[in-house]
């Protein structure tokens, strides 16, 4: 546990990815120290096997509270780093209540609409559940091909133009298109979904703070090439009134470059430069991830009418960033917490022959003052603080690293 807090905290850590009795056995083991406060919920994540395997089912039924999460690739919780392992992020408070939602099935030609009125149903369930209104969501999707979870995003500010939203996209082993995506799951209460998404609601005394850090200046190697000038949604059709894989490729990224997630366009980041509610510029960051000859799909909705550049992240970068905000942690929570991180599946990439490096890095900056869970993601979403009456912007981000922490 860490501190005298408003909401304690406690990881479980297991490798065990097989044996279902043996993992649920270690998981008591683990937890059974834990002071256990009036309200509690826990949080998982879980390479895919542990659901394939029935370990993931089997420890969460075993537990006396409610949970959710999701599969990634890899991920790290206390002393533990790695690719097969299971972690669940307990919280437990007398001041702060919880409440999980589980959401309808999420059609896949779902418009904003319909999001909404999923989004509604499932914010609605929640707040059912509690005494007061809620001030802070978590939120796990399934990965769409079609990113919907950035309608969710949208979608929250409708209901609740107050509430923060944080969390992440499930994924597994590959992540370039639904029909790779065969394990990644997301988690509500031992059930295991790849078409829901499953989110839990805090009222009380929470006052979380977040943090994301993306790119250096170093980063855009080819600043605004040009202009969307046609999207549908997630796919970029056109840049400068010029077929978009047409225009890409004119700039030098060749063809056979275009299915290797470590070079050409598939290894780069697009950084859509917004202009806010404000009329201040907004850098945000899409992953393109798979390309036809109409287009380029990438991980969240796009803008059109907005200057486009062009960046690469490097395992200098991810680490510099990374440690950039570990330290930006450090320094406002001297008194340690809990910390919830999701990076970005591109930042793995970035890593190349060193896939643990950065959440290695998160490891040792934060296991001594702070329970933490660090997950890769498919997709970040975190709530913009505007200056403005403090409202949230909540939106979906690629190549970030975001973090929670209270």
């Amino acid at each position: 546990m860490i501190g005298v807090l408003v909401i304690k905290s406690y990881t479980a850590i297991i490798t065990e990815v097989d044996d279902a009795e043996e993992a649920v056995r270690q998981i008591a083991e683990q937890t059974a120290s834990a002071a256990i406060l009036t309200n509690t919920i826990g949080i998982i994540s879980a390479h895919a096997e542990f659901v394939s395997s029935g370990v993931y089912a089997a420890v969460a039924k075993a537990l006396p509270f409610p949970t959710v999460g999701m599969t990634s690739v890899s991920h790290g919780a206390g002393n533990a780093v790695g690719t097969y392992i299971l972690s669940i992020l307990i919280l437990t408070s007398d001041d702060c209540q919880f409440s999980c939602s589980l959401s309808d099935t999420i059609p896949n030609e779902a418009n904003s609409d319909t999001i909404t009125d999923i989004m509604r149903k499932c914010y609605n369930d929640a707040c059912d559940k509690l005494p007061e209104m809620p001030k802070l969501a978590l939120l796990y999707s399934p990965f769409f091909v079609h990113p919907l979870q950035s309608e969710y995003a949208a979608a929250s500010l409708k209901i609740d133009e107050k509430i923060p939203v944080f969390g992440a996209v499930a994924n597994d082993e590959l992540t370039d298109s639904s029909s790779a995506q065969k394990g990644h799951r997301t988690f509500y209460c031992g059930e295991n979904f790849e078409d829901r998404f499953a989110a839990v609601f805090i009222s009380g005394n929470v006052n979380p703070k977040f943090y994301i850090a993306s790119l250096t200046e170093e980063a855009v190697i080819m600043p605004r090439v040009g202009v969307i000038t046609k999207a549908d949604h997630n796919k970029l059709l056109e840049m400068n009134n010029m077929n978009a894989t047409t225009f890409f490729r004119n700039l030098g990224f060749a063809e056979q470059d275009t299915g290797d997630h470590n070079k050409g366009l598939l290894s780069s980041i697009l950084v859509m430069h917004v202009k806010d509610e404000h009329g201040d510029e907004v850098d945000i960051l899409r992953i393109p991830f798979l390309i036809d000859d109409d287009g380029v799909y990438c991980g969240g909705r796009l803008v059109t009418g907005t200057a486009l550049s062009i960046a690469f992240n490097t395992r200098d970068i991810v680490l510099q960033t990374a440690k950039q905000l570990t330290d930006d942690i450090n320094k406002n929570h001297s008194g340690g917490g809990t910390a919830l991180l999701y990076s970005c599946i591109g930042r793995r990439y970035g890593l190349l022959s060193e896939p643990l490096a950065e959440l290695e890095l998160m490891r040792d900056d934060l296991k001594n003052n702070f329970n933490y869970i660090a997950v890769y993601s498919s997709g970040e979403m975190y709530p913009m603080i505007s200056a403005a009456g403090g409202k949230p912007n909540n939106l979906e981000f690629n190549q970030a690293l975001i973090a929670c922490v209270f």
